[in-house]
């Protein structure tokens, strides 16, 4: 089975059963009334109440969907169980009102909830009943058939005779038809008696139905009974089917068991038979007035039913969605035109009070309509009531005196019957439009109380926005003055930066002219500085070249003061010495490292050497001293200025020499830059050069 779970065929074929299982259903609750448990599949739902169209629309065969498909199957088998169990409780419970032998089978609450085993068990106790009680109604007849010759042969008085079997009877026979154990209760005839004999021939006949095939309802005539049917009755009893036909309509119409179908079908399946007893006229009439009170009693349960509130719920919902419109435009209005608001509100006052009194007219209107159409259809329930009890009582009474009555009110109880439902149907729809109307009423009441609220809202919303325009004016009057206020002290204050700025370019003006003095002042110290300095170490170095020939020592005739101005210009050619001894030293360091190196060679004397930016400090010894790159050779020439010293020779690099001194041949007092190594010039040129460079040398300093 596995693999046929979600086929479609399957699933067809139980869907099909479904429907069908369902109209079973349907047609027991037809006569038994429906039966109230809980559902197998949906515990928590009503069994009779379930939407099996909906069910079975919902789970059907998906070829997209194979997963669904198979739940569905599943789903459909649960539901088949579901309506077995559902069939099974509606069987028990027609069987039990058949054996309980009532007409109308009693109004049944919710039931347990009951389980497969226990639905079979109770449904076969049920049966069993049944059966011993269809037992004993063979029993019964078989006893009524051997009577029948007996009270054929010796005939009591109508009355008499009549009044037991018919008590007997009324016992057996309605069990009977409904059950429909005996299939040739159908097949029974008879025919119109006379009214002498109407007891015997009401009480055989109302025994018909329920004997067998051979038997028959064998009226007694006598001299003055009719041997056929006449024309009235046959016209009367046409009228009385057609009265029948009708209300079992309306009995299938709106799912009310009725007892008068069933006796119908009994009638029509018998053969031969054109025209009914008085008995059966007479259980006919009882069967109608059953069906009667069960249609009263179905209508006044529809008076209460859920469609007229559906009804007015999609009606609500309307008017809801059109209030909620009309208040969206309201409102949108409000926010669009706010100067002009008063006169609309005012506007909108005075259509809603004009709504609310045509609301309250027409109110009053269909409740005087309500009012006059449920007197109305009392008046013809009342009517109908009278009709029916004076039916019931002339065929009590005597058959033949109320046949013309008989017509005539199965005519006026068809009429009545149509106007009553026509004026329950009008009722409805007058309390359907009074509730809209009230509901309309308080709802616009109600949003006209809201209307006014907000109203109101907006009034004091409009004051305090007044205000605070008010306390927002005083507020831009105060700003407008601190502007003002402000304007001209940005006036003052741009006249002060101006003055301020006109300052500050004289200040630069002056401190530029006072930087430019102050620049050339300092520039003029340094070289003075620089002068001095020179001088002193001129001086120091070379005291008898400035000093005359005839050297008078200034003595202020303080012998200590003079010797402490000696010591004081001593130590101060002291430090200048140690300053350069210090440079020296250092640079002697230098040109050793350089000629542990080997960087320092002699050129030969007929090949002069080229060397450039070559930085020495002689010393006093007149010892050249040089780098690797260049080289000092000892010239012969004698410095005429130097000839009083005692020096047959100086180290005198031969080239130019940009050395600040009068004579170039002495020793060495400062840096010098060497140039180009050349031998010495002629004595004449020589004195050219010493001339240019004490021009040069004058220039500089001055």
């Amino acid at each position: 089975m596995a693999h046929l779970l979600g086929h479609r065929g399957c699933m067809e074929s139980l869907r099909a059963d479904l429907r069908d299982l369902q109209a079973a259903i349907a047609d027991v609750s037809s006569r038994a009334g429906a039966v109230r448990f809980p559902s197998w599949k949906f515990p928590d739902k009503v069994s009779c109440d379930l939407d099996m169209s909906g069910l079975l629309q919902h789970y059907r065969h998906s070829d997209s969907d194979p997963v669904f498909s198979h739940h569905a199957h599943v789903v459909l088998l649960e539901l088949v169980i579901d309506r077995l169990l559902l069939l099974l409780q509606s069987f028990t419970g027609y069987a039990e009102t058949l054996l309980s032998g009532r007409a109308v089978p009693p109004a049944r609450g919710l039931g347990p909830c009951m389980s497969a085993g226990l639905t079979a068990r109770t449904f076969w106790s049920t049966m069993l009943k049944l059966g011993a009680f269809c037992q004993q109604l063979r029993d019964e007849e078989k006893d009524c058939r051997q009577e029948i010759p007996t009270q054929q042969s010796t005939p009591l008085p109508a009355p008499q005779a009549g009044k037991p079997e018919k008590e007997h009877l009324k016992c057996c026979l309605p069990g009977v038809l409904e059950s429909g154990t005996a299939p040739e209760a159908a097949q029974s005839t008879s025919v119109c008696p006379h009214p002498s004999t109407g007891s015997s021939g009401s009480s055989q006949a109302r025994a018909g139905p329920s004997l067998a095939l051979s038997t028959r309802s064998v009226p007694t005539q006598t001299s003055g009974s009719p041997l056929g049917s006449c024309d009235t009755c046959s016209s009367a009893q046409a009228s009385l089917h057609e009265v029948g036909r009708a209300i079992t309509s309306i009995c299938q119409s709106q799912n009310i068991p009725s007892a008068l179908s069933k006796f119908q079908e009994v009638l029509e399946d018998s053969p031969g038979r054109r025209n009914l007893s008085a008995a059966d006229m007479s259980y006919w009439a009882s069967e109608q007035s059953k069906d009667l009170s069960r249609i009263s009693k179905h209508l006044q349960g529809l008076l209460q039913q859920v469609n007229p509130l559906k009804a007015e719920l999609e009606e609500m919902g309307k008017q809801k969605e059109k209030l909620q419109k009309q208040v969206h435009d309201f409102s949108r209005k409000l926010q669009k035109q706010g100067e002009d608001f008063s006169r609309k509100l005012k506007a909108e006052k005075d259509t809603q009070a004009e709504q609310q009194r045509k609301a309250e007219q027409s109110l009053k209107a269909k409740d005087k309509e309500h009012s006059e159409a449920v007197a109305r259809l009392e008046q013809d329930k009342d009517n109908l009531q009278r009709g029916t009890e004076l039916l019931a009582h002339g065929l009590c009474v005597s058959p033949e005196l109320s046949k013309a009555t008989l017509l005539e009110e199965m005519r006026t109880t068809m009429v009545a019957r149509s106007q009553v439902l026509e004026l329950e149907e009008k009722v409805q729809e007058l309390i359907s439009q009074r509730d809209s109307l009230d509901r309309e009423l308080s709802a616009t009441s109600v949003q006209l109380e809201k209307e006014k609220v907000r109203v109101e809202s907006m009034f004091r919303h409009e004051e305090s926005l007044q205000a605070k325009q008010r306390s927002l004016l005083q507020q831009l009057d105060s700003l407008d003055q601190e502007r003002e206020q402000l304007q001209a002290s940005l006036g003052e204050a741009e006249e002060d930066k101006a003055r301020l700025a006109e300052q500050l370019e004289q200040s630069r003006e002056q401190s530029g002219k006072q930087l430019q003095a102050q620049q050339a002042n300092t520039s003029r110290l340094e070289e003075q500085a620089q002068e001095l300095r020179e001088r002193e170490r001129l001086l120091v170095f070379f005291p008898d070249l400035h000093s005359p020939t005839e050297t008078q020592i200034e003595s202020s005739g303080n012998l200590t003061e003079d010797m402490e101005r000696q010591l004081q210009a001593n130590n101060i050619r002291i430090e200048v010495l140690e300053r350069e001894n210090a440079q020296l030293e250092a640079l002697l360091a230098k040109v050793k490292a350089a000629a542990q190196q080997g960087v320092l060679k002699r050129p030969p004397r007929d090949r002069p050497q080229v060397d450039h930016s070559v930085r020495v400090t002689p010393c006093k010894a007149g010892h050249g001293i040089a780098n690797g790159q260049s080289s000092i050779q000892r010239c012969e020439h004698t410095c005429p200025g130097r000839r009083n010293t005692g020096a047959a020779s100086c180290p005198v690099p031969t080239g130019s020499l940009p050395f600040p001194v009068h004579c170039s041949c002495f020793p060495w007092i400062g840096e010098v830059w060497l140039g180009t190594v050349r031998p010495c010039p002629p004595p004449g040129r020589m004195r050219e050069r010493r001339k240019d460079r004490r021009t040069r040398f004058s220039s500089s300093t001055a």
